[in-house]
């Protein structure tokens, strides 16, 4: 789980257009003990220039394919509308004794939190980056035009904190991120 929520994030923040140089996206994989470091920081400039040449079968031009069954009589457009108009509160929360989750609206962000007996993830995304997400087709996210937003806020977008590793994925604009 932990592997695919890395590789997700990665592919989702390698997908900027035209951010400013003065931005870096910086990752951090830490694991416990002995484990694994990982320390990521790149200019998003050097990402756009580098996107084009990852093509896959469901990654081209930016664009990331969903397979239609998942959204298929779902409109991501209207959902979105829907939470964007709403007053901020915490809209869904899931306890079932082992982990705790909540997805809210502050102030024109999406947060969701998850706390569980072993870890914790924080998301924070702006709700014109997920606007931008959904700017391609029906069955597609357009990773380049929300980043290109996302570029714009900074900020930490996503932490896990667990026993066994700890995960931040931010953006800011020092080349080090401290």
């Amino acid at each position: 789980m932990k592997q695919k929520l890395m590789a997700l994030t990665l592919m989702l923040f390698l997908g900027t257009g035209m951010a400013s140089a003065d931005h870096w996206l910086h990752v951090r994989v830490s694991e416990s003990g002995d484990g694994e470091q990982v320390s990521v920081n790149i200019p998003l400039s050097v990402v756009q220039a580098i996107l084009p040449a990852i093509e896959t079968d469901d990654f081209r031009g930016g664009r990331i394919k969903l397979d239609s069954g998942q959204i298929e009589g779902i409109d991501l457009h209207e959902i979105l509308k829907a939470f964007r108009e709403s007053p901020d509160a915490e809209f869904v929360t899931v306890d079932d004794g082992d982990e705790t989750v909540r997805v809210s609206k502050d102030r024109g962000m999406l947060l969701v939190n998850v706390d569980g007996d072993d870890e914790t993830i924080r998301v924070r995304l702006p709700l014109d980056v997920v606007e931008a997400l959904l700017d391609g087709d029906d069955d597609e996210l357009d990773l380049m035009a929300a980043l290109n937003v996302l570029a714009d806020h900074g900020g930490d977008l996503v932490t896990v904190e667990s026993d066994d590793e700890s995960i931040r994925v931010w953006i800011d604009d020092n080349s080090e991120g401290r």
